[in-house]
């Protein structure tokens, strides 16, 4: 008997079991089902939450409702908005991604990653995007708009135009097509178009801020500085921590010949935002005009600690130091431009027109040349480049003409004192001297252009032309060159403010400044020591190749000085004191037609126009 129950007890068991194993598959299926109801109202308790300012309870609804229906892209999207107002830019790409990938045929989906692009500053993939989007049968009006501004980005203007032009026919209330077909025309420089578009804008967003910034820059096209001056003060009305607005309106205030008033607004917008180099640099610009170097030697010098990358900032800075009377740091600072940028054209027309006002006209030919060659729009460097030649030819002709005429070896020679070079020594002329730069109280920084900039003509670079100076005498000792103007006196006593000088490129400008001065006092195993150092820190410096060539030719080691002069040719071809400084070399070596050559290729640059 008690084994019939126990039997139909396991049976019992055995046909539950059964039961609940049928009705599994059932179960599994109802827990994996998307419960879109629930995904819905998750997604609406999101949008009520960003509606009202919250955005940390918007995205854990959002997540909710993702989590509810893995494909719901709605979701998806507005999350990724959210994050990247948070900042969390790789979470809302992810999440736009996702969506492509659910959804690829969904235009909305790639309209919104072409905004995401956009807003990184990725304009082209933007453009791709928002062109998926078109072709997938989206029509509307910030689609288009989207797309204009990537198009602007790529400073496709025209394009941008037409892209403007749609979304205002799909939307004709809405300003932000009228602003951007704004600015893309001001950048045409069709100002008057441009002013009619901001004025539709304002009338349809009156409290735009941004729009009358740009209205003012078109003013500022159109000569119109008081409209343009109005438009900013406005616009700080409605927002005075607008640093834009204060340093454009900054900037009118220069055109406009109002330094004082351009200084109240650099230094206000300054205390705003401290970090803003374009706001030092304006400054600083304004300080010297008026004849406060020390002033604007401090804010130039800001400039370069806050952005040490910056070849803008060095070129001010070496303005200053000259007007401070520290010729070899401003010098200096022109090197570390270059060597930063070598197609600033400025840093090059700044360096060259020092040499120039020095007298070393082959160094400024060199560096002037290189300049107009960058941007053959400058009319002062172009007339610096001819007169600078002038001076050249007359060496190179009078240079020549002692050769023809060599001295008689009939006629006996006082002998050489023991300051003077041994006869014996190949006649070879100093490598480049950095000379104290003679600023012109003009120059101005390459900021960001606050106010529209003339039309600009920018050239295709060419290989750099080497510094080039007179080929010493065949025959005869080497002509004593002219002296050289005194530099001009500094023009404030006041001694400049220490900068520090620690990247590379300043450490090995540095220490070709050292050896520059080691050789002057004919110390040149010294010498040699500080140009190791900068080749090393800075393996493209080709002044310094040469000079250690140059001194260990005056070291009478010519085997020694050979790669350096090979490796100063390969960096720059057209160098023609490192030719007459291998020619010498070869000359002492014994290697005559080699020696000629090299002459003869020097004369060949020094005479070219």
């Amino acid at each position: 008997m008690g084994s019939f129950f126990r039997y139909r007890k396991w049976t019992a068991r055995i046909a539950c079991l059964a039961v609940c194993w049928a009705a599994a598959p059932g179960l599994v299926r109802a827990a994996d089902k998307p419960d879109k109801k629930a995904s819905q109202a998750a997604y609406q308790k999101g949008v009520r939450a960003d509606q009202a300012g919250q955005r940390n309870d918007a995205i854990a609804a959002y997540t909710e409702a993702i989590a509810a229906d893995p494909e719901n892209t709605g979701a998806m999207r507005a999350r990724a908005k959210d994050y990247m107002d948070a900042g969390a830019v790789d979470k809302a790409l992810a999440d736009l991604e996702r969506a492509v990938k659910s959804a690829p045929s969904e235009a909305l989906n790639y309209a919104a990653r072409g905004d995401f692009f956009l807003a990184t500053n990725i304009p082209q993939r933007a453009v791709q995007d928002y062109d998926t989007a078109v072709g997938l049968g989206l029509e509307r009006s910030d689609l288009f708009t989207g797309r204009g501004q990537a198009r602007y980005a790529l400073n496709q203007f025209d394009k941008a135009i037409e892209e403007f032009t749609h979304a205002i026919k799909l939307r004709l209330d809405n300003w932000e097509p009228y602003k951007g077909r704004g600015m893309a025309r001001a950048a045409l420089q069709n100002y008057y178009e441009a002013v009619e578009d901001f004025n539709l804008a304002l009338e349809r967003q009156p409290n735009s801020e941004s729009v009358l910034v740009e209205r003012s820059l078109a003013y500022v096209g159109l000569q119109q500085y008081p409209r343009a001056i109005e438009d900013l003060t406005n616009a700080l009305k409605l927002n005075p921590k607008d640093t834009r607005a204060l340093r454009v309106r900054g900037a009118v205030h220069e055109r406009m010949g109002d330094d004082e008033g351009a200084l109240e607004d650099y230094s206000k917008a300054i205390q705003l935002d401290p970090k803003d180099v374009r706001l030092y640099l304006a400054r600083g610009a304004v300080y010297t005009r008026l004849k406060k170097y020390q002033e604007g030697f401090n804010d130039r010098d800001q400039a370069v600690k806050l952005d040490p990358h910056s070849p803008e900032a060095y070129v001010a800075r070496g303005s200053s130091y000259h007007l401070l009377g520290d010729h070899d740091k401003g010098l200096l600072d022109r090197t570390i431009a270059l060597t930063i940028d070598p197609n600033y054209a400025q840093a090059w027309a700044a360096r060259g027109n020092a040499y120039f006002l020095l007298g070393r006209y082959d160094e400024a030919l060199s560096d002037l040349k290189h300049a107009e060659s960058l941007d053959s729009s400058n009319a002062e460097t172009v007339d610096l480049v001819q007169k600078a030649q002038a001076k050249v030819d007359e060496i190179v002709a009078r240079q020549l003409a002692q050769e023809k005429t060599p001295d008689t070896p009939v006629v006996s020679l006082p002998a050489q004192s023991p300051q003077q070079q041994p006869a014996t020594a190949p006649a070879v002329p100093p490598p480049p001297t950095p000379a104290p730069p003679a600023e012109a109280s003009k120059e101005t920084p390459r900021p960001e252009t606050a106010v529209p900039p003339p039309p600009q003509t920018v050239a295709t670079p060419k290989p750099q032309q080497g510094t080039v100076s007179a080929p010493p005498a065949a025959q005869a000792p080497p002509v004593r060159p002219a002296p050289r103007p005194t530099p001009p006196p500094a023009a404030s006593p006041a001694a400049p403010v220490k900068a520090t000088t620690d990247t590379p490129a300043e450490s090995a400008a540095l220490a070709y400044s050292r050896g520059r001065k080691l050789m002057d006092d004919s110390k040149f195993t010294e010498a040699v020591e500080e140009f190791s150092k900068a080749v090393s820190l800075d393996p493209k410096f080709t002044l310094a190749f040469n000079a250690r060539a140059y001194a260990y030719i005056r070291l009478k080691k010519y085997s020694q000085a050979l790669p350096d002069l090979e490796e100063a040719l390969k960096l720059n071809p057209y160098y023609a004191n490192a030719y007459q400084n291998r020619s010498a070399a070869r000359r002492a070596l014994g290697d005559q037609a080699g020696a000629d050559e090299d002459m003869k290729k020097a004369k060949d640059i020094l005479s070219a126009k």
